[in-house]
């Protein structure tokens, strides 16, 4: 049998954060709607991925004869420089007048909106994803006195991508790198949560090349 080699791909970093609001609430028949305007913030130091799965594994005849997994979620660890004033009160649902904001201990539900992350990989592609359905929870401060050594402390974001209830997606991932693949910009210009709307994406005219490691 004939082997071939292929090179690999990792990634060599994270680029921006980008956040759009849900406008309307999906059904169990309808997707949502989404805000006109994509906020796109140069801030991400880190971002750790978790998966939510569960398992069920089925014994018959002695074999192990059926092992299903199931994701019901992602939760969305960032590490970020900071967060521009507008994006962190939309995302937190806060309401100003006068510049002054309240915090009660009522039950609330967070704003929806979708997160999308760029991940630049060595031979030039990139890997760019959309999490249709997040939620951020309260965060954590700590708020340190300056000195001599000048630092700006990363702020912590926990961020829960759900399911969506119309097609259960959590996750619409573009690699730039598979043929006939669409560009970072045609994939990020709206929030792309349905197989659907893939046939709107408008592909490119010619294949995408990979640049080799090193430069031209």
């Amino acid at each position: 049998m004939p082997k071939e080699h292929k090179e690999i791909q990792y990634a060599v970093g994270i680029e921006d954060l980008l956040i759009c609001m849900m406008e309307t609430d999906e059904t169990s028949d309808t997707l949502p709607t989404y805000s006109d305007t994509i906020y796109s913030q140069s801030n991400i130091v880190s971002l750790g991925i978790t998966a939510t799965t569960s398992n069920f594994v089925k014994w018959a005849s002695n074999k192990k004869i059926i092992n299903i997994t199931k994701n019901t979620s992602f939760g969305l660890a960032f590490a970020l420089a900071g967060l521009n004033r507008e994006v962190k009160d939309l995302i937190f649902g806060k309401t100003a007048t006068k510049g002054v904001s309240f915090e009660n201990a009522k039950a609330k539900t967070y704003p929806k909106f979708a997160v999308g992350v760029v991940f630049p990989l060595n031979d030039g592609t990139k890997v760019v994803r959309w999490y249709p359905k997040c939620s951020v929870a309260p965060i954590e401060e700590t708020w340190n006195t300056q000195n001599d050594e000048m630092t700006v402390d990363d702020i912590s974001y926990t961020i829960t991508a759900d399911p969506l209830l119309t097609n259960d997606n959590t996750q619409a991932e573009l690699d730039t790198g598979r043929t006939s693949a669409v560009t970072v910009d045609q994939f990020l210009a709206q929030v792309v949560c349905d197989e659907s709307q893939v046939a709107l994406l408008e592909a490119p005219t010619t294949e995408p090349t990979e640049t080799p490691v090193g430069g031209e």
